[in-house]
């Protein structure tokens, strides 16, 4: 079945102010809490043995072996989609995937001579479907630079498109009005409140002396100078003990020094640490504003990830999709620069969640897809059981159970591999939970029965807890 954009509506944003959080952030995966709605769906089923990663959207892996024929056959059982509808979806995908604006130009005017073909009596389906070739392969190309891997998931998707039963004379009325997302409004009312909170201001000396300064990058920065050392290592010291009144006023005397020897990488990273602590406390503006000051001084593109990571983050709990969205774009490329792809990882299961949140499943399958496929190339455990267990998550909450069920199964062998216990655990769970709401109690037990079993062999009192009351209640 095609995978178009389906209903969304957002309500109007209002006031900045933190939304409760939907799912689980990073702090609650720390302490164990519940699993709540993260991320989404379908990862690559090719085995990659190079670095080249060929991604692929939801629906086309039932199809792969009939695109890699060099003639491929119709299929006779595929939904009738008209041209219309795929135009909107390609528009819709390129604005989704944050391309800039000479990148959305070109994919237009591909778009545009598609539908110039397609209002004709009788369409060119061979110009058609050149062009919609062309358009998926300037927006892989810009997903590829950004990723800094190579991306075939729009293209992809193209071919799988082919193999179903395309009309090709365009009519807009075929368009489902009730598909398209209704941002206009609420991407006006964000504009204006991202201009209200972004007028921070900034040390622009002290921004154009950073950016004049050549130094190496290096992720793990000691400062040589021992007294900025100390400063340092005293205030993080404050932070640790939960003391942030003492620690910001260590932090000011260490960037005061830092000024004051022209240590420009201590002072993005003490604005980086300033940026947490005001974050943690709940004084966002303040936050945001380290983490621009941060991002503009830092001359290493991993502190840079971090700082919009965080800031994406901001603004995704106060309800600001847009702006949320840019930075975790900008995340992902300065991440691919200092090639830190569990970072990238994380930020593209983040918008696969906010695409999911809106109920635009092609896009969230799109995203969660990198992020699976990135999360298999870093060869490490944890971070694939991590990415395939927010696929689940996703899919639970987009009511698709055994998508869900198929993604804690994969993040579970991750799991297993890492002998993480813990998340090991919370996984059979979730399992078992969505046995129960889909009428299963044995299969339920069963995941039970195994989760309590790790709980009691870790010594997990509270899993132990937790799973004896599930027990008796799925007994009772």
């Amino acid at each position: 079945m095609y995978n178009g954009v389906y209903p969304a509506y957002i309500r109007p944003y209002t006031q900045f102010k933190p939304k409760a959080p939907q799912r689980k952030n990073e702090e609650e995966q720390k302490n164990g809490a519940s699993s709540n709605r993260e991320d989404l769906q379908e990862r690559s089923n090719t085995q990659n043995t190079i670095k080249t990663t060929s991604y692929q959207l939801p629906g086309y892996s039932g199809f792969r072996a009939q695109v890699q024929k060099s003639n491929p056959v119709q299929n006779p059982n595929a939904q009738n989609i008209n041209v219309s509808q795929i135009i909107t979806d390609f528009k819709g995908t390129a604005s989704a995937v944050g391309a800039p604006k000479e990148v959305i130009d070109e994919v237009f005017t591909y778009l545009d001579l598609i539908q110039s073909q397609a209002v004709k009596e009788n369409p060119n389906k061979k110009i058609i479907q050149s062009n919609l070739k062309n358009a998926s392969q300037v927006l892989d190309g810009y997903i590829s630079q950004t990723l800094k891997t190579q991306s075939n998931v729009v293209e992809n998707w193209i071919d799988a498109l082919f193999l179903q039963n395309i009309d090709y004379k365009a009519d807009p009325s075929a368009i489902n009005e009730d598909l398209k997302l209704h941002l206009e409004k609420e991407e006006k009312e964000t504009n204006a409140t991202v201009v209200d909170n972004t007028q921070l201001s900034n040390n622009q000396n002290l921004i154009s002396e950073a950016k004049n300064t050549e130094i190496s990058s290096n992720r793990n920065y000691i400062p040589q100078d021992e007294k900025m050392k100390e400063l340092f290592l005293n205030a993080k010291k404050f932070i640790k003990e939960d003391n942030s009144k003492t620690a910001l006023i260590a932090l000011k005397k260490a960037l005061d020094y830092a000024s004051e020897t022209n240590d420009v990488k201590m002072q993005s990273v003490i604005y980086f640490e300033t940026a947490d602590l005001y974050n943690k406390n709940g004084h966002y503006a303040q936050a945001l504003k380290g983490y621009k000051l941060a991002a503009d001084m830092a001359v290493d593109e991993n502190l840079i990830a971090k700082s919009y990571m965080k800031t994406g983050k901001i603004y995704d709990d106060a309800g600001l999709i847009e702006p949320a969205k840019q930075h975790w774009f900008s995340a992902i490329g300065y991440a691919g620069e200092s090639e830190n792809l569990p970072l990238q990882v994380k930020a593209l299961n983040n918008l696969a969640d906010i695409q999911s949140e809106i109920f635009d499943k092609k896009n969230a399958y799109i995203f969660a897809n990198l992020a699976n496929s990135i999360a298999e190339e870093t060869q490490d455990e944890k971070v694939k059981g991590y990415s395939y267990k927010r696929s689940s998550h996703i899919s639970e909450y987009l009511d698709d159970n055994a998508k869900a069920l198929q993604y804690l199964k994969l993040s579970t062998k991750a799991y297993t591999k890492a002998q993480d216990n813990k998340n090991m655990i919370e996984n059979y769970i979730s399992a078992a939970d969505i046995m129960m709401n889909v009428g299963n109690s044995l299969k339920a037990r069963a995941l039970l029965d195994k989760a309590y079993l790790t709980a009691v062999d870790t010594d997990n009192k509270d899993a132990v807890s937790v799973i004896s009351s599930k027990i008796a209640k799925l007994a009772a």
